[in-house]
Order: C-alpha cells, then structure tokens, then sequence
C-alpha cells in the first residue's frame, strides 16, 4: 500500500481533522481565557470557572455515556443506514428527556442554596452549553468516521462565541455575559450538526418506539458510570474549592488546571480515532506501537514543560496569576502517567472488550479521590496545592490499575 492510499483510509482522514479541530478548541480558548482572568480579575475569573464546572455536572448527565455507547454502536453498524438512523434518533430522544431532568434539578439547586441564590440568573445562563451539547452528538460522527463537516462547522460555531468577549466583555461588571457567550457557541454546533446530519447525510427525523429509546439508554448506562466517574474525577477540583474556598482560589486553581488539561487534551485526537477503529479491528500489534511512541514523546514534552513552566503561565496569564505556578507544576507531574493512562482506557481496554474493567478503574479512582478531597477537608489541609497533589496521586493509581489489568488480560502478548 503506497502512502497516497494509506492517506485515503478514513482512520487516517479523520485524525486529521480531529487534529484540526482539537487544535482550534485549543487555541480559541488560550486566546479568551488570558483576556478574561485581565479583564475580570481572579476573583470574577473563578466565579466564571465555578459556574462553568458546575454545569459540567449537567453536562456529563445528558450525555449519558453516548460518547463510548453511540461511537462504538454506530460504528459496528454503518454500514446498514436504517439501524443507524434509528438509533441517532432513539439516543437523541433519551438526551432530550434528560436534559429536561436536569433543567428541573438546576432550578432547585440554584434557588435552594446560598451558594447559588445570590447568583441564580448567572448559574441558569450556562445551561444553553447543555442544550447545545445535547444537540451536538460527536459520538455519531465519530462512529460514522466522517468528521470532515463537523470540524469545518464546529470551529466557526466556537469561534462565534470567542470573538464576543473581546467585543462585549471589557471589565468585571461584564462577568454576566460570559455564560450567555458560552452557549451561544454550543447552540450555534448544536444547529449546524443537526442540518448537516438530517439534511447532508442522508438520516430522517422520525420518532421511533420507545423501546429502542430505551434500549438506548440502557446500553450507554454502563458507560455513563465510567463519564460519571471523569466528571466526578475533574470537574469536582474547581467545584469543591469554590465551595471549600473561595472565587479567589478558584481562579488560581483554574488556571492552572485548564493549561494542564490543553495538555491531556493533546491526545484526544489519538483516542477519538483508535476507539472505533480497535473496537472493529482488534489490531494490538498497531496499538502497542502507537503506545511506545506517544509515551516517549510525553516524557520528552514534560521535562520541557515543566522547566518552562514560570514562562507557559506568565505568557498565558501575566504577571496576575504567579500563584498559579506551583500548582501547575504539581499538575505537570501527573501527566508522566496520564496520557499512558488515557491510551490504555477506552482506546484499547474498552475496545478491546472489557470496558467493565475500565469503567470499574475510573469508579474506583474516582471516589478514591473524592474521598482524599474530603480527607483533606476534615484535617484543614484543603488549599489548591494539596488538591493539585490527589490529582497526581489518583492519576498514578488509575494507571497502575489499568496497566494491570493489560496484563491480567494478556492483551500485550
């Protein structure tokens, strides 16, 4: 196989663009979130982050698992298009439905505490990000493996809630418009996808059973345990220490955090592709020379990192968010074990047929380091540098489970 027909394999094709449009959600945000920690401050800075990890709770319920369950589905069955239709409507249905439950949960939260009471307008205008995610199913595309349209249309709907910072957000009066922005952008993905789905690539709007609404459902249910688990895993951080702490130190923290998660975000291009493709292919001898390659390569780009670290954040962020730094390098460190950790997941021991196991490690992990935040909580050792050290210490842990469980399977032999 020469090399112009290997660059026509849709594997290939579609880690491009997913390239491209992980490095636009890359860039986009490296240029807004500089501009919104001068103009708002720390302070109005971390209750945006607050606001924004809050809602990620929500978020993660109305998808429900349908990244894992609908990507591995569709693509076990593209190639018959009435199966495939019938379930992208069944699973839209069933997102539908809890997207309404968690409208109704948000409502009682933000009207029932006063964490959220003196804020309640703000917490509610971030709930358009649901609905657009709700509208906005990756999982199809990527089962579909024809990311072509959906990069193209994804980065100009983001784009469209950049820009409007920089023209409407000018001090920390101005905090309230950021989540009207916010879901702007998902809203604007959410339209586009859906035209391109119904009306570019050949699926029909019907209603079907509820039956296969329900089996839907039930079929991600599994997975979304393993998402329950990241969400309780990441998004929690930045939560508890707005509710331990204050806006302040979440400010500090988020900055830090989201710098080093543009960093993990690097491999999701990798993962997106070798999901569907290990699912269907079974190919280990191609992953254990993906793994090698991508490990070494994270070792190299952290040693670098981390000694410039003092210039990644003053360059980002200025002068105004120093304190940021040690917890950025904390944070560095967990990556020498994440992005090995990220591959052997759902790439491969998912697909490789025990994605119990691998939901069962992201649970374990999860509420291990829940556990530690409390733990820290109790003994009045809560700050944002003993929370950036149970991310390291949970992330060696995930890894070390997942690694044994490759072996308990014998998938490298």
């Amino acid at each position: 196989m020469d090399i112009k027909e290997r660059l026509r394999q849709p594997m290939v094709t579609n880690f491009f663009f997913l390239i491209l449009l992980q490095g636009m959600n890359y860039l986009l945000p490296l240029l807004s979130f500089p501009y919104l920690v001068r103009v708002l401050g720390v302070e109005r800075w971390g209750l945006v982050s607050f606001g924004y990890a809050f809602i990620q709770y929500f978020v993660m319920l109305t998808d429900f698992g349908f990244n894992l369950s609908g990507t591995k589905y569709i693509s076990e069955n593209r190639d018959n298009l009435t199966i495939v239709n019938r379930y992208l409507n069944a699973a839209m249905i069933g997102r539908l439905l809890l997207s309404l439950f968690s409208f109704g949960i948000l409502i009682i939260l933000v009207f029932s505490f006063e964490r959220f009471k003196g804020d309640a307008v703000f917490f509610i205008l971030y709930f358009g990000i649901v609905w657009g995610n709700v509208m906005f199913p990756m999982w199809f595309f990527q089962g579909m493996e024809t990311m072509k349209y959906m990069t193209l249309f994804n980065i100009i709907s983001k784009a469209l809630s950049i820009i409007p910072f920089f023209l409407f957000v000018h001090r920390p009066e101005d905090y309230m418009r950021v989540p009207v922005f916010y879901s702007f952008g998902f809203l604007m993905a959410g339209f586009i996808s859906l035209y391109l789905i119904y009306k570019k690539m050949g699926m029909s709007w019907f209603i079907p059973e509820f039956n296969y609404v329900k089996f839907a459902l039930k079929d991600s249910s599994t997975y979304f345990l393993s998402r329950l688990s990241t969400s309780l895993f990441t998004t929690s951080n930045t939560f508890l220490i707005g509710i331990f702490l204050n806006n302040t130190a979440v400010g500090y923290y988020y900055a830090a955090e989201k710098l080093y998660q543009a960093y993990n975000q690097l491999l999701l291009p990798f993962t997106g592709v070798l999901f569907p493709h290990i699912a269907k292919s079974k190919d280990t001898v191609f992953f254990r020379k993906i793994f090698r390659k991508i490990s070494y390569t994270n070792i190299f780009c952290l040693i670098c990192a981390i000694l410039l670290s003092s210039y990644i954040i003053q360059i980002v962020y200025g002068e105004g968010v120093q304190d940021s730094l040690s917890v950025f390098r904390i944070l560095l460190l967990a990556c020498f074990v994440t992005i090995p950790s990220m591959l052997l997941g759902y790439p491969f021991l998912a697909a490789m047929g025990h994605p119990k196991f691998t939901n069962l490690t992201l649970m374990i992990i999860s509420f291990t380091h829940i556990f530690g935040l409390f733990i820290l909580a109790i003994f009045d050792i809560f700050n944002i540098e003993t929370v950036a050290g149970m991310v390291v210490f949970s992330e060696l842990l995930l890894f070390l489970i997942r690694r044994y469980g490759v072996n308990r399977f014998g998938l490298f032999k």
